[in-house]
């Protein structure tokens, strides 16, 4: 029967490399799915309306999300208008300069109050925008 020498060890490490790219593989899908998951969650119940008028838009659109309670989302980013208005402007201001002559589609919730609509396109038009959009949808 071979023995072992009397200086080795045992070793009794655990080999964590592929743990750790597991958890990296996951870091990654998570980081992937989390601005799907973020975008679909913002709830807006949209005012209706009976006939359907279509209009041309410009060639490019920037969405804004108003919530009941007050919330703007641009760019999947939360401005809240007590705070942030100003944040928001210069956010529009430099959405203006990437695209040539931008529509502003202002999708507001049905319970939202009026105050924040007009501070939304107040916001808008001094950071320049020309073209708005009230986003509704078709009454049946």
């Amino acid at each position: 029967m071979k023995r072992r020498p009397r200086n080795s060890k045992l070793i009794a490490d655990i080999n964590i490399a592929p743990f750790t790219d597991v958890i990296l593989v996951l870091l990654i899908v998570f980081m992937v799915t989390t601005p799907l998951i973020y975008r679909s969650s913002i709830q807006i119940a949209l005012p209706q309306v009976s006939n359907n008028q279509q209009q041309s838009l410009p060639s490019k659109d920037i969405n804004v999300n108003i919530t009941s309670i007050g919330e703007v989302y641009l760019d999947n980013e939360r401005y809240n208008l007590k705070m942030d208005l100003d944040v928001l402007r210069f956010k529009l201001k430099r959405l203006i300069k990437s695209y040539h002559d931008p529509a502003l589609i202002v999708s507001g919730d049905r319970n939202v109050k009026y105050d924040y609509v007009v501070k939304v396109i107040d916001a808008a038009s001094k950071a320049g925008i020309k073209h708005l959009v009230l986003a509704t949808e078709f009454k049946k």
